[in-house]
């Protein structure tokens, strides 16, 4: 049976494993890779790979960097079986569909910055060529996949393969996300049990439960991405937010929140809800400006089976959580823009490593200010904007401009989808001894390596970091 790393491997984006247990090929998550130039060619690469002789894809979550080149799969021949929860199913289908429309707005202008270019108009450091600058896929593409797509709850075996069977279970991370188990019937006969972790959340998450502990397995592949630090409290992190909000209100300055549309989003307007209802906050305008957020939220309050007890408790109260008055969806390009001479208000947007998106225009406009609050409130892929800004820069490339920060920036780890070093640590416990092997992954190379290293010493059990399209042999 042989394993190969084909994405997130010493880098958090780009989730991609691909199994081959001699009966039966498939994949856990076929992500795509965001940050940088040299991250983003990757995605042009052909796979290490046939697409045509998977007979599954198990996808973990909506998230892109989990399902980003799913399309492409199909494109180049896969006609297999994609398996996921329901929610990860209309989630995807929103997350596709917008990269594909936004690949390929950003295509047409950067065909246009090039006509510039050719005419005289200096853009230094526009980065990839033509070729990987056409858009991976398009909306076609994307509804095309859907055909594949088989939903199971949590909890279920299922057999895909008289060698191969699955049972999903809660990560906590984002509606509908997934750890899979997957026990593996090897040629000898003996059984193996593969876990694949996914992306694992914080226990005690406002909306989703907590991730449900696995108690063994032979081999355990597991995310890392916060595996050299702490995050504050739930608690602290609330008041850190609340303080910034009422500061922001008292100067009538503007917020702005580079969020991801899944989940983030939706927790962010849970919390504002809460200030609004308890009266801690008032005449607060929120302007939610990102047109796929708003649809995954109204995905989310189709599964309220999927939430954590409080969440649920509030919409049996018939509260709806991520509504309130003073919060406006925007949904045109042309609302947008008018938002240019909004003072004193919260506007969310994405996306929220700032790569792309509306928050480049609001970040454009707003980030020369000085009374100006940047809120981070997820990762920040090493070569974004997103991260220059949480780094302190002084200055950044913003829309073909060098721009000064002056804006105030904040950083709200205790909002992120991820559990921390001590979440993952009280995870992997949960396996005792029982693991041949523990792969790190979705981790930057030198925090994968600092994690697998305590792991190893904690557990007593063998640890490996992969590289890029490394394969093993498991036994």
């Amino acid at each position: 049976m042989k394993l190969k790393f084909c994405g997130a491997t010493r880098t958090v984006t780009g989730s991609c494993f691909y199994i081959d247990t001699g009966e039966f090929k498939f994949l856990v998550d076929c992500g795509a890779f965001q940050g940088g130039d040299e991250l983003e060619r990757l995605n042009y690469e052909p796979f290490p790979f046939d697409p045509a002789s998977l007979d599954a894809v198990f996808l973990t979550h909506a998230h892109y960097d989990h399902c980003g080149r799913i399309p492409i799969l199909v494109k180049q021949g896969f006609r297999g079986r994609i398996i996921g929860t329901q929610p990860t199913r209309d989630l995807a289908r929103i997350v596709l569909l917008d990269s594909a429309k936004l690949q390929q707005e950003e295509y047409e202008r950067w065909q246009a910055r090039s006509k510039d270019k050719r005419e005289g108009v200096n853009f230094a450091g526009e980065g990839m060529a033509y070729e990987q600058r056409k858009p991976l896929f398009t909306e076609d593409d994307v509804e095309n996949i859907f055909q594949f797509f088989d939903v199971y709850p949590y909890g279920s075996s299922v057999s895909v393969s008289s060698d191969v069977e699955f049972r999903m279970r809660d990560a906590g991370h984002i509606l509908g996300a997934a750890i899979f188990e997957i026990w593996i019937k090897t040629p000898e006969g003996r059984e193996r049990k593969l876990v694949f972790s996914g992306d694992l959340g914080q226990p005690g998450a406002r909306i989703v439960r907590d991730p449900d502990m696995i108690r063994e397995a032979d081999y355990v592949i597991c995310e890392a991405t916060y595996g050299n630090r702490l995050h504050k409290s739930k608690d602290e992190t609330v008041l850190e937010f609340l303080s910034i909000l009422k500061q922001a209100q008292e100067e009538k300055s503007n917020v702005l929140i580079p969020s991801f549309a899944i989940e983030r989003t939706q927790e962010i307007l849970y919390e504002i809800n809460l200030f609004i209802e308890n009266k801690i906050l008032n005449n607060l305008e929120v302007y939610l400006d990102s047109p796929m957020a708003s649809k995954a939220t109204e995905i989310f309050k189709q599964y309220p089976t999927f939430y954590d007890e409080d969440a649920r408790r509030l919409l049996e109260k018939g509260d709806d959580p991520f509504n309130f008055p003073g919060l406006v969806a925007v949904e045109s390009a042309e609302e947008s823009k008018r938002l240019i001479n909004k003072q004193g208000v919260v506007i969310i947007a994405g996306s929220g490593m700032c790569t792309g998106g509306r928050i480049v225009h609001h970040i454009k406009n707003n980030i020369e200010k000085e009374n100006t609050h940047m809120v981070f409130v997820g990762y920040q892929v090493e070569g974004t904007l997103g991260r220059k800004i949480v780094d302190r820069e002084k200055q950044v490339r913003v829309m073909g401009q060098n721009m000064e920060v002056r804006a105030k920036v904040h950083t709200l780890g205790g909002f992120s989808a991820h559990g921390d070093q001590r979440d993952l640590r009280y995870w992997l416990r949960g396996f005792g001894h029982s693991p041949k092997k523990i792969f790190i992954v979705h981790a930057d190379e030198e925090i994968g390596i600092g994690f697998g290293s305590n792991i190893r010493t904690e557990l007593g059990v063998e640890v490996d970091i992969p590289k890029l399209n490394e394969e093993f042999e498991l036994k």
